[in-house]
């Protein structure tokens, strides 16, 4: 439900073709839960931001797929995603909805996060940030450490 409300959200916000930067990418994710084992993850993201000046708003999808054989969940990740350029370095601060699935169950929840970007080209940059996914269906609450690399078309 709280997805479903994230992506109408989105929705309305606008269209991918009115924004002024789209981007997709790839991460290596750690996760460390509350209770259980921790995971890496590869994920793929996809995301549109508009720029406000200084300051930028912009909606991000993603999927993660264990690194691991055995792993225990696959994510999915819906985050409305704000930026404040400082030069050199744009910080980052998010909030989305959170979907794991463990092939027998799923549980959904609601994500934070905060995390910086710096260009490496005029067309790649390198992201690194902290989530913080809260599973509110009985499911064990996440921080995940992420690197990825962002390519903007």
């Amino acid at each position: 439900m709280k997805i479903s409300i994230i992506a109408v959200a989105v929705a309305l916000t606008g269209s991918a073709a009115q924004a002024q930067d789209v981007y997709a990418g790839v991460a290596f994710d750690y996760g460390s839960p509350h209770a259980g084992d921790a995971q890496t993850a590869a994920s793929l993201m996809a995301g549109a931001s508009y720029d406000l000046g200084t300051m930028s708003l912009g909606a991000e999808v993603e999927y993660g797929a264990s690194a691991t054989f055995g792993g225990d969940y696959d994510t999915a990740r819906l985050r409305l995603i704000g930026g404040y350029d400082f030069g050199g370095v744009t910080a980052l601060a998010s909030i989305g909805g959170t979907r794991y699935d463990t092939g027998a169950d799923t549980f959904t929840g609601y994500n934070f996060g905060i995390g910086a970007q710096m260009p490496v080209s005029d067309v790649l940059d390198i992201r690194a940030e902290f989530m913080r996914d809260m599973m509110e269906d009985y499911g064990t609450n996440v921080t995940t450490t992420r690197i990825a690399a962002i390519y903007s078309f």
